[in-house]
């Protein structure tokens, strides 16, 4: 038997109702890590963005559900009280 096996590499997500993809994250030695696009039911895109170990990092952007920008966050603090913030996204 297997003993604690740790998610690597992309996972999908599918929409049980549409049929579509619903999100696409990447994991790293069990933690979510790397680049992450969750969508519309309609299959546009509703976000990306990056994580570092779980934390977000870079620009993060937001659309609206006929693909325009609607916002740009950018999580590339230096200050170290936000650094230390676990962020994630519900699913």
């Amino acid at each position: 038997m297997q003993k604690n096996l740790k998610k690597n590499g992309y996972h999908r997500i599918i929409n049980q109702k549409t049929g579509r993809l619903k999100l696409v994250k990447h994991y790293k030695n069990g933690l979510v890590h790397g680049k992450i696009i969750y969508y519309w039911d309609n299959g546009q895109i509703l976000l990306t963005g990056q994580y570092e170990k779980m934390r977000r990092i870079g620009t993060w952007k937001h659309y609206d559900n006929d693909g325009t920008l609607i916002c740009e966050e950018n999580y590339d603090r230096k200050d170290k009280e936000q650094s230390d913030q676990l962020i994630l996204l519900p699913l």
